[in-house]
């Protein structure tokens, strides 16, 4: 993951609770995080961390745990 797409994710992350806020109070919006603020406000150590938490969680919300059943299952059986 590029640091372009990380700060874009984390700036689309901080940003959903600024979004619901807008759209509950829409006669006072807050103004949104950019990417720029964000790589500001972090220091290269605190985006290797996120990078890393990031893919971690990436990984384990696509992880496939697949079990074959047993030969002779009950599986696709005729009813009656």
């Amino acid at each position: 993951m590029a640091l372009d797409e990380l700060l874009w994710l984390l700036a689309l992350l901080a940003n959903q609770s600024i979004l619901i806020h807008n759209l509950k109070n829409k006669d006072a919006p807050k103004e949104l995080l950019t990417e720029d603020e964000l790589e500001l406000l972090t220091s290269p150590l605190e985006l290797a961390t996120y990078k890393g938490a990031i893919t971690e969680a990436m990984f384990k919300g696509t992880a496939r745990n697949i079990q074959s059943e047993a030969e002779g299952g009950t599986k696709n059986e005729k009813a009656g």
